[in-house]
Parts: structure tokens; sequence; C-alpha cells
């Protein structure tokens, strides 16, 4: 009996896998699965336009563009955490999506794209996604220390900026305030201002930030080059007093300052070799920053 049923299991075996080989593959095929509802944004690739330093002045008033090149609205502001460097949010205005027009929204740096044959930037969003994400109104800005709309975004972007926040106290500004903003030194005497802050927004930090020196400090008038952290705001201070410069004048080299009309190119790789050796000089974020509270 079991030699006669044998072969007619292996056969009936055969027809199954045969059957089954024939059904689309629906575990192999990516378009086929559900899409995350919050899925994490990916850091723009290396080579990508945003993967290259920028002025924090030329990305602000950028225009976006939907996928498909529709005109979505601008890059309204940037919001840089100062106890870490690190760009945590650009904040978009989207007057080209109806019923929006009032509205700004947080979005994680790392959402972006850039366009294929402009400076524009481009964010995949479905609309109807869009008018039910965390927003508020350009003229009732939430407090940069109020965590609970900070969260709500993290939340709703897939929580992509919440490990940086977990790990240390974050004191938020808006990089449109942070340009211009006057520095002084530890004495509290006049040293200068923010000419320009340099970031990168696939790495999603701060590069540099680029003082224009009172005549006192540079009577060439030259700007120059420092890390974030020989920046601090005071502890205990609102976030509209001066920042504190926590380099000594003797320890700046004034001969590695440019003309405010003649920038480098702050991706020449002859460049970014040089001041990445002169912000080598300075201390850690987190020490730096103690010294001058």
């Amino acid at each position: 009996m079991k030699s006669t049923l044998r072969p007619r299991g292996a056969a009936l075996l055969l027809s199954l896998a045969g059957a089954l080989a024939a059904l689309p593959s629906f575990a192999a095929d990516p378009a086929a699965q559900p899409a995350a509802p919050h899925a994490t944004a990916q850091a723009p690739a290396a080579g990508s336009p945003l993967a290259r330093d920028a002025r924090a002045s030329k990305i602000i008033g950028r225009e976006v563009l939907g996928t498909g090149g529709e005109k979505l609205g601008r890059i309204d502001d940037l919001i840089v955490d100062m106890n870490t460097g690190r760009l945590q949010y650009a904040v978009l205005s989207f007057g080209g999506v109806a019923g929006l027009g009032d509205k700004l929204f947080a979005y994680p740096v790392n959402a972006f794209r850039a366009a294929a044959d402009s400076d524009d930037l481009t964010l995949n969003v479905d609309k109807d996604r869009l008018r039910s994400s965390p927003g508020f109104d350009k003229a009732h800005w939430p407090g940069l220390d109020a965590t609970a709309y900070w969260r709500d975004v993290d939340r709703y972007h897939g929580g992509a900026q919440a490990p940086a926040q977990a790990a240390t106290a974050h004191r938020l500004m808006r990089m449109s305030k942070l340009l211009d903003k006057d520095v002084n030194d530890r004495q509290g005497k006049d040293a200068g201002e923010v000419e320009d802050v340099v970031v990168n927004m696939a790495q999603q930090r701060v590069h540099y930030v680029v003082l224009d020196f009172d005549k006192k400090w540079s009577p060439d008038d030259k700007l120059l080059a420092l890390p974030l952290s020989a920046l601090s705001l005071p502890a205990g201070r609102d976030k509209d007093a001066d920042l504190v410069l926590n380099v000594p004048r003797e320890q700046l080299d004034m001969k590695r300052g440019f003309d405010e009309n003649a920038w480098p190119d702050v991706n020449d790789p002859a460049y970014r070799r040089d001041v990445g050796g002169w912000l080598d000089h300075f201390p850690p974020t987190s020490r730096a920053q103690e010294q001058g509270r």
C-alpha cells in the first residue's frame, strides 16, 4: 500500500508547488506592501545637493516644490538646538495649498530633497495628511521651550528627532533670530554680530557660524568662521539676550577672515579642509558653553 501512495503524494506536492509559484509574490514586491503611516525620513544621499554646506540665509525663503513640480510654499525659518548644534526642523509656509495660507508647519530637515534643476527643495507630502499635521498660526509661534508642540511634531513625523531630544536638554532657537544677533565678550562688551550660519541639511547640523567683528576686534573688518560652540546663550536669560563669545581675542586668527563681499565657496574642498582644521582648534560644544555660563 505504501509503495502505491508515495508516487501519488509526490505528484500532489509538485502540483501544489507549481500553483504557488504561479501566484504573485506580494512579499517580494515593495510596492505591494502598505506604506508605514509615519515612516521616518531618510537623509539625502551623500552626493546630493543637500549633502553640501549652505548658508542659512540662502535657505530661508527658498521655494518648496511637491514631487510633481507643483509649488507648495517656502522655507519660513529653521530651528537649531543651541546646545548641540543640531538642525532640528525647517518651518514651512504652504501658501500653495488651499486653506493653509495662515499656518506654518515644522518638518524634520531630512524630509527634504533637492529639486533636479534648481536650488528649490522638494517635499513628498500628501495634502490631506498635511492638513492634519501639527501646525500653528504664523502670528502666534509656539514657545521654543513649549516641548508639547515639538513632541507632537516628532511623533507625527515618526519620532526622527526624539533620540536627540532625549539625550540632552535642548535650547531651541529660530535661525532668523540667530542671524544678525549681537555678540558680546565675557565682560559684556560688544564683540560683533552673527553674519551668517553655514549648515548641512543632510547631516542635520550647524557646521559653523560666521561672525562680523567690531573694528576693535578686526580693524580690517573681516568675517571669521567659528564653531557654534564658541557662542552661548547665558543660562536663565531670555532668548532675545545677546550671545556670549567664549573665545578670548588672542585666540582668534583674523588672518583667516574674508571680506563680506568676497565669500569663499563653502563647498570648495580646499576651503573645507582649511576651515575644518581651524574649527578643530576649539573645544567641544559642552565644554565651551559651560565656560561661558
